[in-house]
């Protein structure tokens, strides 16, 4: 079974959620170092098709990565355009946000955008409104439901398969991250901070869990998340560990986990299947 590769494309200083994160107006003037690790995930990645959810800011100074990535046969997705959490823009905001991006990736690739992922995953149950806005805006999935407890956003007891939501006006297919159960609570154990601090066995045995039940394993990573070198800022406690931790082998880890599982994109995935809903 082909598991589903997403790649969260923005830079080392996109993080959300701490004061000491770049303001927006300061962007242009930091370090990049998106192509650079861009780049090396699609080395890891060769011969498998992954979901590329590309920040808007990024594909406006890197078009030619962008067009790279496309050209490779990968997915480009939706990240929204300046890395702000949902819950903080509201609709309007988010949707002059969301369709500025998506605009800005067709124009560069001249292909549909089909997909969408909230920052952060800052949908959470009272944010559900996104979800209409989205489907508006002509997408035909979301990957932005984080079906476990987080520090911002997150929807506990959410369906954690991907499925069809029916909306007020329409429909919208869903594409949960993964999660697992551990100490009676529901948690990501494949992405980001996520995929570095768990154990290998602990991800593997998860993923063939899922796959014996007959679904994909969602999983998402970060450029950032194997660039052992990236400038360090300074978070509070526990966001600087969970941002930093295990950077120094994240790259081989990943390289494992690759190897181990068969994967594919969502685009993919949502055109070889019916959803019920």
């Amino acid at each position: 079974m082909k598991n589903l590769l997403t790649i969260d494309v923005e830079e080392w200083y996109n993080f959300i959620g701490d004061e000491a994160v770049p303001p927006f107006d300061t962007w242009v003037n930091l370090e990049s170092r998106v192509e650079r690790w861009t780049d090396r995930l699609l080395e890891i990645i060769d011969g498998y098709k992954a979901t590329f959810f590309i920040l808007g800011f990024t594909a406006e100074h890197h078009p030619g990565m962008v067009k790279k990535i496309s050209s490779m046969g990968h997915e480009i997705a939706c990240h929204g355009y300046r890395h702000d959490f949902v819950f903080d823009m509201g609709p309007q905001r988010f949707r002059e946000d969301v369709s500025r991006s998506k605009a800005l990736l067709e124009e560069i690739t001249g292909q549909p955008c089909l997909g969408y992922r909230s920052p952060g995953f800052s949908i959470r149950k009272q944010d559900l409104w996104a979800l209409e806005i989205i489907h508006e805006l002509g997408f035909k999935y979301d990957a932005s439901i984080f079906p476990a407890v987080r520090t911002f956003g997150g929807v506990s007891g959410f369906n954690k398969f991907p499925h069809r939501l029916q909306l007020e006006r329409g429909s919208l297919i869903e594409i949960p991250v993964s999660a697992s159960r551990i100490l009676g609570i529901n948690t990501v154990f494949c992405g980001g901070g996520f995929f570095r601090f768990f154990p290998e066995w602990y991800i593997h045995s998860n993923i063939n869990k899922i796959n014996r039940s007959d679904q994909p394993a969602v999983i998402y990573i970060h450029p950032r998340d194997i660039d052992p070198g990236q400038p360090r800022l300074p978070l509070k406690f526990i966001n600087r560990f969970l941002y930093y931790y295990g950077l120094g082998e994240a790259e081989e880890k990943f390289i494992r986990l690759i190897r181990a599982f068969e994967w594919g994109s969502i685009r993919e995935y949502i055109g070889s299947r019916t959803f019920e809903g």
